[in-house]
């Protein structure tokens, strides 16, 4: 327990019955015949860092304890499964598809696998000898892991970062030099989005734009905890503001000081990472994976999906040879 600084993903392997073979420069870890088609690919490309898919279904749940002793984050891009984080002293987090982040080097904690359902990740650990070996640009700086916010690492552009690093190690065919440019890519979004929250933070004090009280900050994630039930079909306006206990002009003003955008933003942001995750599938075209994240036009589709990748579908789908 506590080796995965040395080892990464191994002992966690050992507790799924995993068999161990290597493939090109990775390791597979390739779970009993009675899961299906299941695996657990890692990468170690250099000191202090780990890359990891993980695609399996448990006939039990699994609760893996961690102990590491140096100093890091665990990062995960969950796209489906029960997982669940166990801290000492904090209540369990059931995680929600998109990214989360575990520091290390503090106290134990514990992972719930869930049992029956398709458990779908791709995790890094990332350890101070990796991060301390590429210090942040003059103007720019890296948070101490326990200051990174949500908004920092939970972005587009990150989450297609970590779809990329998923299909390379799905692959097996590139050089080990990709992941460690990649996570080097993942530090140098932080800082970008870390030193932005920064002239952020500060332009609100200067201009002492409108606050948003505490219990206003828990109503609006109870609205968005709402939302997130279903995503392609939300609640309409009018009932997220009784639960919110507001007018709809204030939800929506509290909704994007909390979160930083307003609400038609965040669903269309969402539903495009579940398109993503779609396009994934050969055996859905661009009609049916519109329609399945709730739009009947499929331009309209294509012209949100380009508004907050930056590509169209299409694009997405040649650049993974897909």
């Amino acid at each position: 327990m506590g080796n995965e600084y040395f080892t990464g993903s191994a002992e966690l392997a050992v507790q799924l019955g995993c068999t161990q073979q290597a493939v090109n420069n990775i390791v597979e870890y390739a779970l009993p015949p009675a899961g299906g088609n299941s695996w657990l690919l890692e990468a170690h490309p250099a000191a202090g860092l780990f890359v990891a898919n993980a695609y399996f279904i448990l006939p039990a749940p699994v609760v893996r304890e961690y102990a590491v002793r140096h100093r890091g984050v665990w990062l995960c891009a969950l796209s489906s499964g029960v997982v669940s984080i166990l801290e000492s002293g904090k209540k369990a987090r059931p995680l929600q598809n998109g990214i989360h982040l575990v520091q290390t080097g503090k106290k134990p904690f514990k992972i719930v696998y869930g049992e029956g359902k398709r458990i779908s990740f791709t995790g890094i650990w990332l350890f101070d000898d990796f991060v301390q070996a590429r210090p942040p640009e003059p103007s720019y700086f890296l948070p101490d892991y326990g200051d990174w916010q949500f908004a920092q690492y939970n972005t587009p552009d990150i989450l297609l970062l970590f779809e990329q690093l998923k299909y390379a190690l799905r692959i097996a065919g590139v050089p080990l030099s990709y992941y460690e440019s990649k996570a080097g890519e993942l530090l140098a979004l932080i800082q970008r989005n870390s030193r932005d929250d920064w002239f952020c933070e500060r332009h609100l004090r200067q201009q002492r734009r409108r606050h948003v009280t505490y219990q206003n900050k828990r109503y609006m994630f109870q609205v968005k905890a709402e939302i997130d039930k279903n995503i392609m079909a939300p609640p309409p306006v009018s009932r997220l503001a009784v639960i919110a206990g507001m007018g709809a002009t204030k939800l929506r003003q509290c909704f994007k000081e909390t979160f930083g955008l307003t609400m038609d933003a965040y669903m269309r942001r969402e539903r495009m990472m579940a398109a993503m995750r779609l396009l994934s599938n050969d055996d859905l075209n661009i009609k049916n994976i519109a329609a399945a994240v709730g739009y009947k036009n499929t331009s309209q589709f294509i012209a949100s999906f380009k508004k907050v990748h930056g590509f169209t579908p299409n694009a997405f789908r040649k650049l993974f040879g897909l």
